[in-house]
Protein backbone atom coordinates (compact mmCIF):
# COMPACT_ATOMS: atom_id res chain seq x y z
CA UNK A 1 0.00 0.00 0.00
CA UNK A 2 1.03 3.05 -0.81
CA UNK A 3 0.49 6.83 0.66
CA UNK A 4 -3.36 8.38 -0.01
CA UNK A 5 -2.93 10.79 -3.17
CA UNK A 6 -4.18 13.72 -2.67
CA UNK A 7 -7.12 13.35 -5.66
CA UNK A 8 -10.85 13.04 -6.27
CA UNK A 9 -11.27 13.62 -2.24
CA UNK A 10 -14.53 15.15 -2.85
CA UNK A 11 -15.76 12.33 -4.54
CA UNK A 12 -15.10 9.93 -1.33
CA UNK A 13 -15.57 12.80 1.33
CA UNK A 14 -18.61 14.56 0.38
CA UNK A 15 -20.65 14.98 3.81
CA UNK A 16 -17.79 13.36 5.72
CA UNK A 17 -16.05 16.67 5.15
CA UNK A 18 -17.17 17.64 8.74
CA UNK A 19 -14.69 14.90 10.05
CA UNK A 20 -11.65 17.08 9.55
CA UNK A 21 -10.77 18.57 12.65
CA UNK A 22 -7.79 17.35 14.96
CA UNK A 23 -8.18 13.74 16.84
CA UNK A 24 -7.80 13.29 20.45
CA UNK A 25 -4.38 11.51 20.69
CA UNK A 26 -6.07 8.64 23.34
CA UNK A 27 -9.12 7.82 21.15
CA UNK A 28 -9.40 4.20 20.89
CA UNK A 29 -10.48 3.13 17.52
CA UNK A 30 -13.58 0.98 17.11
CA UNK A 31 -13.29 -2.01 15.62
CA UNK A 32 -14.49 -1.96 12.03
CA UNK A 33 -14.22 -5.42 11.13
CA UNK A 34 -15.54 -6.99 13.99
CA UNK A 35 -18.69 -4.44 13.46
CA UNK A 36 -19.59 -5.63 9.75
CA UNK A 37 -18.77 -9.44 10.59
CA UNK A 38 -21.86 -9.22 13.22
CA UNK A 39 -24.01 -7.70 10.74
CA UNK A 40 -23.09 -10.53 8.10
CA UNK A 41 -23.75 -13.20 11.04
CA UNK A 42 -27.11 -11.79 12.00
CA UNK A 43 -28.30 -11.18 7.73
CA UNK A 44 -29.31 -7.48 7.95
CA UNK A 45 -29.87 -5.81 5.33
CA UNK A 46 -28.90 -2.11 4.13
CA UNK A 47 -30.54 0.42 2.37
CA UNK A 48 -28.04 2.57 0.27
CA UNK A 49 -27.35 5.28 -1.52
CA UNK A 50 -24.20 6.11 -4.44
CA UNK A 51 -23.35 8.37 -6.46
CA UNK A 52 -20.73 8.52 -8.81
CA UNK A 53 -18.35 10.43 -11.39
CA UNK A 54 -16.28 9.73 -14.23
CA UNK A 55 -14.42 11.79 -17.02
CA UNK A 56 -13.44 10.96 -20.09
CA UNK A 57 -11.11 13.76 -20.84
CA UNK A 58 -10.64 12.02 -24.39
CA UNK A 59 -14.17 13.51 -25.39
CA UNK A 60 -14.44 16.99 -24.19
CA UNK A 61 -14.90 19.36 -27.17
CA UNK A 62 -14.46 23.86 -26.68
CA UNK A 63 -16.85 26.12 -27.96
CA UNK A 64 -16.82 29.58 -27.76
CA UNK A 65 -13.04 29.56 -26.28
CA UNK A 66 -14.84 27.03 -23.02
CA UNK A 67 -13.80 23.59 -22.63
CA UNK A 68 -16.77 20.86 -22.70
CA UNK A 69 -16.19 18.32 -20.34
CA UNK A 70 -17.48 14.98 -20.63
CA UNK A 71 -18.45 13.89 -17.74
CA UNK A 72 -21.24 11.47 -16.13
CA UNK A 73 -22.60 10.29 -12.71
CA UNK A 74 -23.71 6.65 -12.41
CA UNK A 75 -26.24 6.78 -9.34
CA UNK A 76 -28.10 4.04 -7.50
CA UNK A 77 -30.21 3.21 -4.79
CA UNK A 78 -31.12 0.23 -3.33
CA UNK A 79 -30.92 -2.70 -0.69
CA UNK A 80 -28.32 -5.43 -0.36
CA UNK A 81 -29.03 -8.52 1.78
CA UNK A 82 -26.07 -10.13 3.76
CA UNK A 83 -24.88 -13.04 4.66
CA UNK A 84 -22.26 -15.06 6.52
CA UNK A 85 -20.47 -14.74 3.25
CA UNK A 86 -20.98 -11.34 2.44
CA UNK A 87 -23.73 -10.21 0.08
CA UNK A 88 -26.12 -12.74 -0.34
CA UNK A 89 -29.03 -10.95 -2.97
CA UNK A 90 -28.92 -7.27 -4.14
CA UNK A 91 -31.83 -5.08 -5.96
CA UNK A 92 -31.37 -1.58 -7.01
CA UNK A 93 -32.17 1.45 -9.39
CA UNK A 94 -29.54 2.81 -11.62
CA UNK A 95 -29.12 5.56 -13.78
CA UNK A 96 -26.30 7.92 -15.71
CA UNK A 97 -27.16 11.36 -15.24
CA UNK A 98 -25.08 13.85 -17.18
CA UNK A 99 -24.98 17.70 -15.89
CA UNK A 100 -27.35 20.25 -18.18
CA UNK A 101 -23.99 21.25 -20.00
CA UNK A 102 -22.84 17.79 -20.50
CA UNK A 103 -26.11 15.88 -21.95
CA UNK A 104 -25.56 17.81 -25.12
CA UNK A 105 -22.00 16.99 -25.41
CA UNK A 106 -22.85 13.11 -25.23
CA UNK A 107 -25.26 13.51 -27.73
CA UNK A 108 -23.32 14.78 -30.10
CA UNK A 109 -20.82 11.92 -29.55
CA UNK A 110 -23.61 9.29 -29.74
CA UNK A 111 -24.90 11.27 -33.07
CA UNK A 112 -21.73 11.18 -34.56
CA UNK A 113 -21.34 6.77 -33.58
CA UNK A 114 -19.50 6.82 -30.76
CA UNK A 115 -20.73 3.57 -28.82
CA UNK A 116 -19.75 4.37 -26.01
CA UNK A 117 -21.72 7.54 -25.89
CA UNK A 118 -24.73 5.97 -26.97
CA UNK A 119 -24.56 3.14 -24.50
CA UNK A 120 -24.68 5.83 -21.85
CA UNK A 121 -27.09 8.28 -23.15
CA UNK A 122 -29.58 5.08 -23.03
CA UNK A 123 -28.57 4.46 -19.29
CA UNK A 124 -30.12 7.41 -18.91
CA UNK A 125 -33.55 6.02 -18.19
CA UNK A 126 -33.73 4.35 -14.73
CA UNK A 127 -33.72 0.55 -14.57
CA UNK A 128 -33.48 -2.49 -12.19
CA UNK A 129 -30.65 -5.01 -11.51
CA UNK A 130 -31.59 -7.76 -8.95
CA UNK A 131 -28.44 -10.31 -8.19
CA UNK A 132 -31.14 -12.95 -5.74
CA UNK A 133 -29.93 -16.24 -6.90
CA UNK A 134 -26.37 -15.64 -8.70
CA UNK A 135 -27.64 -14.23 -11.68
CA UNK A 136 -27.84 -10.81 -12.60
CA UNK A 137 -31.19 -9.50 -14.12
CA UNK A 138 -31.54 -5.82 -15.82
CA UNK A 139 -34.35 -4.13 -16.79
CA UNK A 140 -32.01 -1.43 -18.40
CA UNK A 141 -33.01 -0.52 -22.24
CA UNK A 142 -29.63 -1.52 -23.50
CA UNK A 143 -30.23 -4.94 -22.35
CA UNK A 144 -33.97 -5.36 -22.94
CA UNK A 145 -34.55 -3.67 -26.80
CA UNK A 146 -34.24 -7.16 -28.60
CA UNK A 147 -36.52 -9.18 -26.27
CA UNK A 148 -39.48 -11.04 -27.61
CA UNK A 149 -42.82 -8.83 -26.65
CA UNK A 150 -44.24 -9.54 -22.44
CA UNK A 151 -40.27 -9.94 -21.67
CA UNK A 152 -39.29 -7.32 -19.42
CA UNK A 153 -36.15 -8.24 -17.94
CA UNK A 154 -32.62 -9.64 -19.31
CA UNK A 155 -31.10 -12.51 -17.62
CA UNK A 156 -27.22 -11.08 -18.36
CA UNK A 157 -24.59 -13.32 -16.82
CA UNK A 158 -23.91 -15.80 -13.90
CA UNK A 159 -22.45 -14.14 -10.86
CA UNK A 160 -22.44 -13.40 -7.57
CA UNK A 161 -24.81 -10.81 -5.87
CA UNK A 162 -21.76 -8.50 -5.03
CA UNK A 163 -20.30 -8.30 -8.52
CA UNK A 164 -24.19 -6.94 -9.33
CA UNK A 165 -23.66 -4.50 -6.60
CA UNK A 166 -20.03 -3.33 -6.68
CA UNK A 167 -19.61 -2.43 -10.59
CA UNK A 168 -19.81 1.13 -9.92
CA UNK A 169 -17.62 1.53 -7.26
CA UNK A 170 -14.35 -1.36 -6.87
CA UNK A 171 -14.14 -1.47 -2.84
CA UNK A 172 -16.38 -4.48 -1.09
CA UNK A 173 -16.29 -3.98 2.41
CA UNK A 174 -18.28 -7.13 3.17
CA UNK A 175 -15.48 -9.05 2.06
CA UNK A 176 -13.48 -9.68 5.38
CA UNK A 177 -10.34 -10.35 4.14
CA UNK A 178 -10.08 -7.41 1.91
CA UNK A 179 -11.41 -4.73 4.52
CA UNK A 180 -8.84 -6.46 7.10
CA UNK A 181 -6.21 -5.88 4.67
CA UNK A 182 -7.01 -2.37 3.93
CA UNK A 183 -7.59 -1.19 7.63
CA UNK A 184 -4.26 -2.74 8.39
CA UNK A 185 -2.20 -0.61 5.65
CA UNK A 186 -4.32 2.49 6.03
CA UNK A 187 -2.52 5.52 5.65
CA UNK A 188 -5.27 7.53 8.28
CA UNK A 189 -6.99 6.30 10.85
CA UNK A 190 -9.09 8.62 12.78
CA UNK A 191 -11.50 8.64 15.37
CA UNK A 192 -13.27 10.56 18.49
CA UNK A 193 -14.29 13.40 15.69
CA UNK A 194 -17.70 15.06 17.14
CA UNK A 195 -20.85 14.95 14.46
CA UNK A 196 -23.41 16.92 16.40
CA UNK A 197 -25.72 16.33 14.03
CA UNK A 198 -25.80 12.75 14.33
CA UNK A 199 -29.24 11.16 14.84
CA UNK A 200 -28.21 8.64 16.80
CA UNK A 201 -25.98 8.47 19.95
CA UNK A 202 -23.16 6.47 18.13
CA UNK A 203 -23.31 8.64 14.94
CA UNK A 204 -22.11 11.67 17.71
CA UNK A 205 -18.68 10.55 17.61
CA UNK A 206 -17.46 8.96 13.93
CA UNK A 207 -14.13 8.43 12.77
CA UNK A 208 -12.29 7.12 9.46
CA UNK A 209 -9.79 4.91 7.46
CA UNK A 210 -8.53 5.83 4.44
CA UNK A 211 -5.80 4.72 1.94
CA UNK A 212 -4.59 3.35 -1.45
CA UNK A 213 -3.90 0.16 -3.67
CA UNK A 214 -2.88 -0.41 -6.72
CA UNK A 215 -5.39 -2.25 -9.32
CA UNK A 216 -2.64 -5.12 -9.50
CA UNK A 217 -2.99 -5.56 -5.71
CA UNK A 218 -6.40 -5.12 -5.51
CA UNK A 219 -6.74 -8.09 -7.89
CA UNK A 220 -5.06 -10.17 -6.27
CA UNK A 221 -6.90 -9.62 -3.01
CA UNK A 222 -10.24 -9.46 -3.51
CA UNK A 223 -12.73 -11.86 -5.80
CA UNK A 224 -15.23 -8.83 -6.36
CA UNK A 225 -12.80 -6.84 -8.29
CA UNK A 226 -11.51 -9.96 -9.76
CA UNK A 227 -14.83 -11.36 -11.35
CA UNK A 228 -15.95 -7.60 -12.28
CA UNK A 229 -12.13 -6.96 -14.21
CA UNK A 230 -12.93 -10.56 -15.70
CA UNK A 231 -8.72 -10.68 -16.15
CA UNK A 232 -6.22 -9.47 -15.15
CA UNK A 233 -5.16 -5.83 -15.20
CA UNK A 234 -2.42 -5.17 -18.16
CA UNK A 235 0.57 -3.28 -18.39
CA UNK A 236 -1.81 0.10 -18.30
CA UNK A 237 -3.39 -0.14 -15.27
CA UNK A 238 -1.99 -2.51 -12.87
CA UNK A 239 0.37 0.09 -11.58
CA UNK A 240 -2.52 3.12 -11.25
CA UNK A 241 -3.98 3.72 -7.37
CA UNK A 242 -7.28 3.33 -5.92
CA UNK A 243 -7.76 5.94 -3.28
CA UNK A 244 -10.50 4.79 -0.36
CA UNK A 245 -12.42 5.72 2.51
CA UNK A 246 -14.54 4.09 5.58
CA UNK A 247 -16.28 6.37 7.65
CA UNK A 248 -17.62 4.97 10.55
CA UNK A 249 -19.92 5.64 13.85
CA UNK A 250 -18.83 5.15 17.67
CA UNK A 251 -20.01 1.18 17.05
CA UNK A 252 -17.23 0.40 14.23
CA UNK A 253 -20.50 0.26 11.50
CA UNK A 254 -19.26 1.85 8.34
CA UNK A 255 -21.79 4.31 7.40
CA UNK A 256 -20.08 6.07 4.04
CA UNK A 257 -17.64 4.34 1.78
CA UNK A 258 -16.33 5.00 -1.40
CA UNK A 259 -13.18 4.36 -3.89
CA UNK A 260 -11.56 6.37 -7.05
CA UNK A 261 -8.53 6.39 -9.41
CA UNK A 262 -7.43 8.62 -11.88
CA UNK A 263 -5.20 7.20 -14.78
CA UNK A 264 -2.65 10.35 -14.44
CA UNK A 265 -1.85 11.42 -10.90
CA UNK A 266 -1.32 15.06 -9.83
CA UNK A 267 -2.88 16.45 -13.41
CA UNK A 268 -5.70 18.62 -13.30
CA UNK A 269 -7.18 17.53 -16.07
CA UNK A 270 -6.95 14.23 -15.74
CA UNK A 271 -9.44 10.98 -16.74
CA UNK A 272 -10.66 9.62 -13.31
CA UNK A 273 -13.77 8.49 -11.40
CA UNK A 274 -14.75 7.30 -8.17
CA UNK A 275 -17.85 6.68 -6.61
CA UNK A 276 -19.07 6.69 -2.92
CA UNK A 277 -21.77 4.78 -0.96
CA UNK A 278 -24.05 6.51 2.01
CA UNK A 279 -25.36 3.70 4.50
CA UNK A 280 -29.20 5.17 4.62
CA UNK A 281 -29.90 2.10 7.35
CA UNK A 282 -29.24 -1.06 8.60
CA UNK A 283 -32.34 -3.32 9.35
CA UNK A 284 -33.63 -6.83 9.46
CA UNK A 285 -33.15 -9.38 6.83
CA UNK A 286 -35.62 -8.68 3.42
CA UNK A 287 -36.22 -10.59 1.00
CA UNK A 288 -35.62 -9.08 -2.71
CA UNK A 289 -37.86 -10.65 -4.84
CA UNK A 290 -36.46 -12.01 -8.28
CA UNK A 291 -37.97 -11.50 -11.92
CA UNK A 292 -41.08 -13.96 -12.69
CA UNK A 293 -39.89 -16.60 -15.06
CA UNK A 294 -42.39 -15.55 -17.77
CA UNK A 295 -40.63 -11.87 -18.11
CA UNK A 296 -37.34 -12.99 -18.26
CA UNK A 297 -35.51 -13.17 -21.76
CA UNK A 298 -31.67 -14.65 -21.90
CA UNK A 299 -29.26 -11.88 -23.37
CA UNK A 300 -25.67 -12.56 -23.80
CA UNK A 301 -24.78 -8.90 -25.33
CA UNK A 302 -26.16 -5.63 -25.00
CA UNK A 303 -28.65 -4.17 -28.08
CA UNK A 304 -27.49 -2.98 -30.99
CA UNK A 305 -23.64 -4.00 -30.81
CA UNK A 306 -23.39 -1.62 -28.32
CA UNK A 307 -20.73 -1.91 -25.49
CA UNK A 308 -22.04 -2.42 -21.68
CA UNK A 309 -20.22 0.39 -20.17
CA UNK A 310 -21.80 -0.37 -16.79
CA UNK A 311 -18.46 -0.87 -14.56
CA UNK A 312 -15.96 1.01 -13.14
CA UNK A 313 -13.64 -1.22 -15.03
CA UNK A 314 -15.05 -0.54 -18.91
CA UNK A 315 -15.02 3.18 -18.01
CA UNK A 316 -10.95 2.64 -17.02
CA UNK A 317 -9.78 1.41 -19.88
CA UNK A 318 -11.91 4.06 -21.89
CA UNK A 319 -9.40 6.22 -19.79
CA UNK A 320 -6.42 4.84 -20.91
Amino acid sequence: MRRLPILLSATLIGPGAMLAVPVPAEAAIPDVVRAVQQQLVKGASMKFTQYGTVTLNGRNRSANHMARVFRFNPIQDGTLQLGRNGIAAVGLTRRVAFDRENLPLAKEHAAEGDLVAKSLVTQTRPHRWVNTNGWFYDTARLWTAGLPGGKTWARRAKGTPAVTAFRDQVINIFEIRTLKTLIANADERKFGLPNPAGKTPAMRKTGWYAGSITFGELYKLSPTFRAVAGKRPDASFTHRVVIWRIIFDANGLPFQFGSGWSVKDRQKNADGGGATIKVVSWGPATTIARPKPAQVGVVRAPAGGLPAFDNMVEMIKAAL
